[in-house]
C-alpha cells in the first residue's frame, strides 16, 4: 500500500503530474503491484534512444525501478531500421528487463518519477479484453470500480475536479464552497486513487497475467491506437546487453571527421552501461542484429 507520508515529501511539480493523470482517469501501474500480478517475468526487449538519452536518461534506469518503453516485434520498418517514436533514434539497445506491461501495440503510456506508469483505461480494456473499458466511456466505468474500493474517493475526486473550474469572477460563496486543495489534500487524493486501482488489478490478477503473459510469449501487433506496426512492452530494472549505432541516423554523409567525432562520443556514453559489445552499421544492418537476438522484423 502506498503511504501519505511518502507522496506528501514529493515534490509539488510531482504531485501536479501524477494529478494530472488521476484527473484523467489514468491507470496507475507500478513494479510493485505487477511483481505481485505477474511475479518476475525476465524478458529480453529492444529500445531505441538517440546520443542526447544516453547521459540524460539511459543513466537514470538501469537496474532500477523506473520503467522504459520497448518492443520485440516491428512490422512497420522505422524502429528495426533504428528510428525513435519520440526522438530521432540512432542507437537500438538489447535489453534484458522484467515485464510491467506488455501490450500489442504504443500504448500511450506515461510515466511518473516514482516509476510508475500510467495508461488509459480503453488501452488497459483492450489488452486484457474488457470491453467495458473501451471507447469514450472507458473512464467512467474505470472510476465505478475505484468508487466501490474506496467509497470516499468519489466525493474527494469531485471536489477536487470542482476547485479547479473556480473561476476570479465567482462568488465568494462559492469560492467557500470549494476551496483551493492544499498540497496535503492533494497526496491524500493521490494516495487514495492508487491504493484503490491497486486492489482492483490485485481483483484481477488472473485476468491481467493471463493476457500480459500471452503478449510475451505470442506478440502479435494490433492497430486499435495508432499504425506504427510494432508492440510496446513496458519493462523494468533493465539491463543494456548489447548495442548497435545505426550510421544513417547519426552520421552526416558530406562531413566524415564530425561523424567520426560523433560515433566516438556515443560509444564513449554507452560502454559504462553496455554489458556485451557495441555494433555500428547502416540500417539494413540494424534488422539483421535485431533478428539474431530474437526480435521479428
Amino acid at each position: 500500500m502506498i503511504k501519505l507520508k511518502d507522496l506528501i515529501v514529493e515534490k509539488i511539480a510531482h504531485s501536479k503530474k501524477s494529478l494530472e493523470w488521476v484527473s484523467l482517469d489514468y491507470i496507475p501501474m507500478s513494479p510493485k503491484v505487477m511483481k505481485q500480478i505477474m511475479g518476475d517475468v525476465p524478458i529480453t526487449v529492444f529500445h531505441n534512444l538517440n546520443p542526447d538519452s544516453i547521459k540524460n536518461k539511459l543513466s537514470k534506469v538501469i537496474g532500477k525501478k523506473k520503467s522504459i518503453s520497448s518492443y520485440t516485434t516491428d512490422t512497420e520498418g522505422h524502429l528495426s531500421s533504428g528510428g525513435g517514436v519520440q526522438t530521432d533514434g540512432g542507437i537500438i539497445l538489447e535489453v534484458e528487463g522484467k515485464v510491467l506491461v506488455a501490450g500489442t501495440e504504443d500504448l500511450g503510456s506515461v510515466p511518473d518519477e516514482s516509476g510508475r506508469r500510467w495508461i488509459h483505461p480503453s488501452t488497459f480494456g483492450k489488452i486484457v479484453g474488457m470491453k467495458q473499458f473501451e471507447g469514450g466511456g472507458g473512464g467512467i466505468y474505470w472510476r465505478k470500480h475505484l468508487y466501490n474500493m474506496d467509497k470516499k474517493l468519489e466525493d474527494i475526486l469531485w471536489r477536487y475536479k470542482t476547485s479547479l473550474m473556480k473561476s476570479p469572477t465567482d462568488s465568494a460563496e462559492d469560492n467557500a464552497r470549494f476551496p483551493d486543495y492544499t498540497n496535503k489534500q492533494k497526496a491524500d487524493l493521490i494516495k487514495r486513487y492508487i491504493n484503490a486501482s491497486n486492489k482492483f488489478l490485485l481483483k484481477m490478477k488472473k485476468t491481467i497475467k493471463k493476457s500480459f503473459m500471452n503478449n510475451v510469449n505470442n506478440p502479435k501487433i494490433t492497430k486499435f491506437m495508432s499504425s506504427y506496426g510494432y508492440n510496446e512492452l513496458l519493462v523494468y530494472d533493465v539491463q543494456v546487453k548489447d548495442a548497435y549505432i545505426v550510421l544513417d541516423y547519426i552520421g552526416d554523409p558530406n562531413d566524415f571527421e564530425a561523424t567520426e567525432k560523433t560515433l566516438k562520443e556515443i560509444q564513449k556514453g554507452l560502454k559504462p552501461f553496455v554489458k556485451g559489445k557495441i555494433y555500428q552499421g547502416f540500417a539494413d544492418g540494424a534488422k539483421k542484429f535485431i533478428k539474431q537476438r530474437g526480435g521479428k522484423v
